[in-house]
């Protein structure tokens, strides 16, 4: 349902409120870059930091200005604090809602399934697993991500991993056809190998025509621009987790005069270091 180059765009700022300007001008941008869809609220998107208003104003611009799908990110400690952001983003008219694996409360590998499938339950929309253990401390493990797939509206899998071979394990055991998708760009040639079918980018924020270049050159079998553009990307991808996310490709939308470097508390605008580094790689 998913594949290609996905952006975890981020929210522009002005003065600790939304700026709908400088949003609307970054959804057309990607429309007309090869951006195949939009993650709303997501981590990039400083999405825990958002109210519920906030939430509703950002989800619906995003839908009204946009011509490729909408994914809404939802996460939660909390399973009905969850059902109650995805009903949100699928009221809205969003495209799928893209739920990582709940935090702080530690939950079993049982817990994580009857959180998801809750969720699925008390939804009619789509529903992308997202598996981040940097963020959440519990992993989603292969066997349950197998097990979740087996619901309906379960489509695919946002994978912050190390670890590629999942992708391998899952497009194996799969008992349908799903979307795995790299959440980490650094490692994203490795996931693609391995049997995914795109990522969920931060670079994409800076750089969406060449991430789509990227993930199209694997599918197309040019291997030699995949290499090429893999290792062209490979020092940008680091300088943009220099310091926690988004925090520095806040600081590089910037520079390219996309949008403040704003961030909202606790976070904190780059450093001066890492906006340097930042000016040496983008051209």
């Amino acid at each position: 349902m998913f594949k290609g180059s996905i952006v975890a765009l981020v929210t522009p700022w002005k003065n600790n409120s939304l700026d709908h300007h400088a949003l609307v001008n970054l959804i057309n941008w990607h429309c007309e870059s090869g951006t195949s869809a939009i993650v709303v609220c997501g981590s990039t998107g400083e999405g825990a930091l958002l109210s519920n208003a906030e939430r509703e104003t950002l989800i619906e611009l995003a839908v009204k200005n946009s011509k490729i799908p909408v994914i809404v990110g939802c996460g939660a400690p909390s399973t009905q604090m969850v059902i109650e952001q995805v009903k949100q983003a699928e009221s809205l008219g969003a495209t799928a809602a893209l739920v990582v694996a709940p935090y702080y409360c530690k939950t079993t590998q049982e817990g994580l399934y009857q959180h998801f499938k809750s969720v699925h339950d008390a939804s009619n929309i789509p529903i992308l697993l997202y598996n981040n253990p940097g963020r959440t401390v519990v992993e989603i493990s292969v066997d349950i991500a197998l097990r979740l797939f087996h619901l309906e509206r379960i489509v695919g899998i946002k994978d912050s991993t190390l670890d590629a071979s999942r992708a391998a394990l899952m497009r194996k055991g799969a008992s349908k056809q799903v979307s795995l998708l790299s959440g980490d760009d650094p490692f994203a040639a490795g996931y693609l190998a391995q049997g995914g079918d795109g990522l969920i980018s931060i670079t994409a924020n800076v750089y969406p025509s060449k991430i789509a270049e990227f993930v199209a050159a694997w599918r197309d079998g040019d291997i030699k621009r995949f290499q090429t553009l893999n290792l062209e990307l490979m020092p940008l991808h680091y300088a943009l987790v220099a310091e926690p996310n988004p925090i520095p490709v806040k600081a590089a939308m910037a520079l390219l005069g996309k949008c403040l470097a704003e961030v909202r508390l606790p976070l904190v605008e780059a450093k001066p270091a890492t906006i340097e580094m930042l000016k040496s790689l983008i051209k």
